[in-house]
């Protein structure tokens, strides 16, 4: 009888620990159910003024931001005059149409990429005010 309450009480500590440790790894490593359409091909990535990393281009030129909401605070208020100094920074209108094809197709091609679509309407607004 001691040998069984000895036992017991050494594997539940150790049960309720692993079940803890598998409950932590889920969280860190979740189950991704991707949003990503097979049947739409992803677009090369455009080009930058002087082949600049995009995030220079993106967040310092356009100034689009990090994520959904900084491509939206854009998005609202981007003005003639910011077209303008683009214009001064090597952005073409070429240029920024190719991006907005290239956001449009990700806003098709990857439904769980919140960026994307806000990204896509800024290019075509700064289009439009080119």
């Amino acid at each position: 009888m001691f040998k069984s309450a000895l036992l017991s009480a050494l594997l539940l500590p150790l049960a309720t620990a692993s079940f803890a440790e598998l409950h932590v790894s889920e969280k860190i490593r979740p189950a991704v159910n991707s949003s990503v359409n097979p049947n739409i091909q992803r677009l090369e990535i455009p080009p930058t003024p002087n082949s600049m990393p995009l995030p220079a281009f993106g967040q310092g030129i356009i100034g689009w931001g990090t994520g959904p909401d900084g491509a939206e605070a854009r998005l609202h208020n981007i003005t003639k005059d910011d077209v303008i100094k683009l214009k001064t920074q090597a952005v073409t209108l070429e240029m920024v149409e190719t991006w907005q094809k290239f956001y449009e197709n990700e806003t098709l091609r990857n439904a769980g990429n919140p960026t994307a679509p806000f990204r896509a309407q800024l290019m075509k607004k700064i289009a439009g005010l080119w």
